[in-house]
């Protein structure tokens, strides 16, 4: 019996020692492409394109859905702003992305374009 149980002690080791490790590598896409670096370029890259794009994340209570839209569209056929949100998840490459961004189209429309785009559009909002 006690042969049997040495046995089969010496078998189970050897089983659990003889299996492949399985080593875990990073995704390299994922960690190269959303860096906050990458961010800053790709924001850059897009203004110079003449591409605004900025957005804003976590959840938003929405008074007015109807104004708000065509206060968005508005904007973006004046000044070619596209602006929306991106959702209740950031990453470092987005963060990093909006705050680029956020800073050329404040530089390049300044430091009122939200509010003053805003203003015009709810003024031909209630023309109509």
């Amino acid at each position: 019996m006690k042969t049997l149980f040495s046995l089969l002690l010496i078998l189970t080791g050897g089983f659990i020692y003889s299996q492949e490790k399985i080593i875990t590598k990073k995704d390299s896409l994922v960690w190269t492409e959303m860096t906050c670096e990458k961010g800053i370029e790709a924001a850059k890259i897009d203004a110079q394109n003449g591409k605004y794009k900025c957005l804003s994340y976590g959840l938003r209570f929405d008074p007015n859905p109807e104004l708000n839209t065509f206060a968005r569209e508005y904007r973006e056929k004046k000044y070619g702003i596209i602006t929306g949100n991106g959702g209740c998840v950031i990453s470092d490459y987005s963060k990093c992305y909006s705050e680029t961004i956020e800073k050329i189209i404040l530089e390049k429309f300044g430091a009122d374009i939200f509010e003053r785009s805003r203003k015009e559009a709810e003024e031909l909002y209630l023309k109509k």
